[in-house]
């Protein structure tokens, strides 16, 4: 990895002020991932604990898409969003942020999050900052977006770097291929789970293919795909979750084909109509 002097000087800073919440924010293909990961190394070398907060569902840096994430050394824990537009899931991104930052236990927490700027994804950006509530934001690369979304929170003390010399633009499908090749290698190995229907039921009709989250009675533990209704009282679903105690399942707003290419999920009916 090819480190500028910026980010080098960022990163000591950032250790010898004792900073708790770094948020880093900027466009799309400006380096983020690779800065928090840069940051990540340079903290834990100088003996910090460090949890790293993925708040974008679409690339990810930890876990699987359509979820929000976080990885410290305890382990990886994620918060189901269901939807790889963080502007979809603007609810659930929202929770997702605020239920991991409130339980990472780390002297350092960095936020990871994505490149929307503008429009409603300046409004999510600004939740996210208040959600998070950071001591500093770090904003990678230039241009008028950066500039409006810093000057919405200019009582947050803010430093300017410069965008990776090795980050490139991707493409939409370039960008679809990624999150098909992450959901491939989540469900590597995943095997089919029968479930009572209550645990997700709504009176509703649910597709197949519907990506699902599970969860505990202490928070989300993972995916599934929603395979079939045998029975009137079942449903069969994949997943590489071996949980034993989980207690409900979330349906989620895209279906996965057998490729795992998302489809957007069709209208979701009451059985009783259908």
């Amino acid at each position: 990895m090819h480190v500028p002097d910026d980010w080098a000087e960022a990163a000591a800073r950032v250790i010898a002020a004792g900073v708790c919440r770094a948020l880093v924010l900027g466009s799309a293909d400006t380096g983020k991932s690779t800065f928090c990961r840069f940051l990540v190394g340079e903290a834990r070398r100088a003996g910090r604990t460090v949890a790293l907060l993925d708040a974008d569902v679409g690339q990810k840096t930890v876990g699987p898409p359509a979820c929000v994430t976080l990885a410290e050394a305890a382990g990886a824990r994620l918060a189901f969003v269901g939807a790889t537009s963080p502007i979809d899931g603007w609810r659930r991104v929202l929770d997702g942020v605020r239920n991991l930052a409130s339980a990472a236990d780390a002297a350092l927490l960095i936020a990871n999050t994505s490149g929307i700027l503008v429009g409603p994804g300046r409004r999510l950006k600004a939740a996210k900052i208040a959600v998070i509530r950071p001591d500093l934001l770090i904003a990678l690369g230039s241009g008028a977006d950066i500039e409006l979304a810093l000057r919405d929170h200019g009582g947050h003390t803010a430093i300017r770097l410069s965008r990776s010399p090795q980050a490139r633009h991707k493409t939409k499908v370039e960008r679809r291929a990624a999150r098909r090749e992450a959901f491939r290698r989540y469900f590597a190995g995943a095997s089919l789970r029968t479930f009572d229907r209550s645990a997700l039921d709504g009176g509703q009709e649910y597709p197949a293919g519907l990506l699902l989250g599970l969860g505990a009675r202490d928070g989300d533990i993972g995916l599934g795909i929603l395979v079939g209704c045998p029975t009137s009282v079942t449903i069969t679903v994949l997943t590489p979750v071996s949980h034993a105690n989980i207690a409900r399942l979330e349906p989620g707003l895209l279906c996965l084909d057998r490729n795992f290419r998302e489809i957007p999920a069709p209208v979701i009916r009451s059985r009783a109509t259908s």
